[in-house]
């Protein structure tokens, strides 16, 4: 049976359904600065792995089992088919990708040794293993590759990380050349391709399992992870064990062989009030997403370690529909930015811990130019001037402002579930300046339908990526009118940039596209910018090793519990 997940999903792009602690701490690691690739680089080689390295002995306290608390249960466990951080941190531990990508940002070989793209990076060869196996005993072959990236663009899969990926730089199809070298084409240069072959979305899976289960596959994942699936109960938890044959892990991990945990449970608790009572009473020894202000006394105490990551990317924005009025006005705008004391929010939303966001990437991000953030800061009195200015004014004294008998209504369609930390605050920021802000709570799939239908002035984004290239399918012209573009925003210079940014093979020349998007975005104010997002845990002292991938998802392999 397909999916009916909701666009919206897609594009309120890993939203975590809690942001109690979503702005905390500062990146752990850079993002990284793509390599400048003029021209195709040769092979990129590593030992040949046709014979299993020697593991290392496991040390006294490897072994037992972790009890993760996350907020969201997943809504797949299929790889090509996820969209979802919580999917992802899961799928990491089941399945492997072509590549692996290390917290510095440099790629590594994963399930392929080899790889080499052509002159303008439209295709790229890769050689692999040839000494892994599948959680199901198949071995891992060229087949795999083919089977994994046809099924993600198949009509098996509605809407996906993987699937957009692919789809947006027109892929053409994997070549199987034998059984150990395989050649996957596109339709135009894709410069970004080697670092999304080693993304989650992208992973490889069993052919025979994809064939076995159908449209089930996502509840019986079959990958070469450290990790094998062994059971999923709904509303529940997700239980992995470790893959006792796993012998190729990144030649970056901390450790050969098999995974140190014996097992890994994902509990599904909605309410962080609840993880943090699971984690005090030791139920849980991972408490995802904690409440900020209890998470801060634990660690004041000595109970716990307290681990956030700023994630890179699209920071927490609100897209501005620029074709439905008020907003169709630029001054307006610039009054909503203007209006929101973005410190302040990060400040009393997410206590000491809040980092504010002024731009359309976040600071951690490659590309991020310092000019367009430096535009708009808090200043009320600027704001309503701008909307004096517009012609709106508080005819009755009421508060909110009027012009020509029309209030300044702004519409916010949305799941609460993605903004309960900060909407309330947001809406105060804005009735301040004089708009009536209604806001519509409502599950995602009824608030995309409320957006398919232009009803809407407000919509809630995020989006992590090490690289800037989300902005693409966000702000340009060819995505508008419900096609994740929602500012409804043309401007062929803007298009232009993206586009050369999307494609162009020179890093030094993507980065200046970016840098002038970004501009062009912040100049007319197609978004209010709000907070960084982080991803937060709180981790007990028995738990060991612990560390965050490039993205912010923690790295469970080399993970350990003390005895």
């Amino acid at each position: 049976m397909l999916k009916t997940r909701s666009l919206l999903s897609l594009f309120a792009l890993l939203a975590i359904a809690s942001l109690a602690l979503a702005a905390c701490g500062q990146a752990s690691t850079p993002a990284p600065q793509p390599p400048a690739a003029t021209k195709a680089p040769a092979a990129i080689e590593a030992p040949a792995a046709t014979e299993a390295p020697a593991a290392t002995a496991a040390p006294d306290n490897s072994g037992g089992e972790l009890t993760i608390g996350v907020s969201v249960e997943p809504e797949t466990l299929d790889p090509g088919d996820a969209v979802y951080v919580q999917e992802q941190f899961i799928l990491q531990s089941l399945f492997d990708s072509l590549l692996s990508i290390s917290a510095d940002g440099e790629l590594h070989p994963g399930l392929a040794t080899q790889w080499e793209p052509n002159a303008d990076y439209s295709e790229f060869t890769f050689t692999l293993r040839q000494d892994v196996t599948f959680h199901d005993g198949t071995p891992f072959k060229a087949d795999a590759v083919k089977a994994s990236f046809d099924h993600i663009v198949s009509d098996a899969v509605l809407e996906s990380g993987g699937k957009s990926l692919l789809q947006d730089h027109q892929y053409v199809e994997t070549a199987v050349v034998d059984d150990y070298t395989v050649t996957v084409k596109f339709g135009g240069s894709y410069p970004l391709f080697l670092r999304d072959a080693s993304r989650q979305w992208l992973a490889i899976s069993s052919p025979a399992a994809l064939e076995k289960f159908g449209a089930d596959y996502g509840r019986n994942p079959v990958g070469t992870g450290p990790f094998k699936f062994v059971q999923w109960d709904a509303q529940s938890q997700i239980v992995i064990e470790r893959n006792p044959d796993y012998n190729w892990a990144p030649e970056f991990a901390a450790h050969t062989g098999p995974a140190y945990l014996d097992k890994v449970t994902f509990r599904i608790l909605p309410e962080a009030a609840t993880r943090l009572t699971a984690f005090e009473t030791g139920e849980i020894l991972l408490a995802g997403e904690p409440p900020a202000l209890d998470a801060v006394a634990m660690v004041e105490a000595g109970k716990a370690a307290l681990e956030n990551f700023a994630q890179p990317g699209i920071p927490a924005i609100l897209m501005i529909n620029t074709t439905k009025a008020p907003t169709d006005d630029i001054n307006v705008r610039k009054a909503m930015i203007l209006a929101i004391n973005q410190d302040e929010l990060a400040t009393t939303a997410f206590q000491s811990l809040g980092l504010p966001a002024h731009s359309v990437i976040s600071p951690s991000t490659w590309a991020y130019d310092e000019k367009a953030a430096s535009l708009y800061r808090f200043n009320l009195d600027e704001a309503k001037a701008l909307l004096e200015t517009a012609g709106w004014t508080d005819s009755n004294g009421d508060g909110i402002r009027e012009k020509n008998g029309e209030k300044l209504t702004i519409d916010w369609p949305d799941n609460p579930a993605w903004s309960e930390a900060f909407n309330e605050l947001l809406i105060g920021y804005l009735a301040n300046a004089g708009f009536d802000v209604q806001y519509r709570s409502m599950d995602d799939g009824a608030a995309y339908e409320e957006l398919l239908a232009g009803n809407y002035t407000l919509v809630y984004m995020y989006w992590t990526r090490p690289d800037p290239s989300p902005l693409r399918y966000l702000f340009h012209s060819e995505n508008g009118n419900g096609g994740g573009a929602w500012t409804n925003f043309a401007n062929a210079d803007l298009d232009a940039a993206l586009a050369d940014a999307d494609t162009n093979i020179d890093a030094d020349a993507r980065k200046a596209d970016y840098a002038k998007a970004q501009q062009i975005i912040m100049e007319n104010a197609l978004v209010l910018p709000m907070f960084s997002v982080n991803t937060s845990y709180l981790v007990a002292p028995s738990v060991q090793g612990f560390a965050f991938d490039l993205e912010g998802y923690p790295q469970l392999y080399d993970m350990m519990l003390a005895k």
